[in-house]
């Protein structure tokens, strides 16, 4: 365990790996969840006033750019490996 100057706090090491022991999603569940987050802002944007809109139109339109990428699947520099 370190310690954190800025404040004061123990950090403790999750093993070698910052991987290890963490809790991560798929790209299938972090998927069902963006769907799920874009339905419930469709909701909010139908019962917004127009003037209150934007903001929640802005929100869900970067969330449906985010689920098409993960739709898309990895790029092609994602499935590149480095060569010694």
């Amino acid at each position: 365990m370190s310690d954190d100057s800025s404040t004061g706090e123990a950090i403790q090491s999750l093993g070698e790996s910052d991987w290890d022991e963490q809790d991560l999603l798929t790209i299938d569940e972090a998927s069902e969840r963006l769907q799920a987050e874009i339905a419930g802002l469709r909701v909010k944007l139908e019962q917004q006033s127009d003037g209150d809109r934007d903001k929640t139109a802005g929100r869900l339109l970067l969330m449906e750019r985010v689920l098409h990428s993960l739709q898309q699947g990895p790029s092609a520099l994602a499935s590149t490996t480095r060569k010694s």
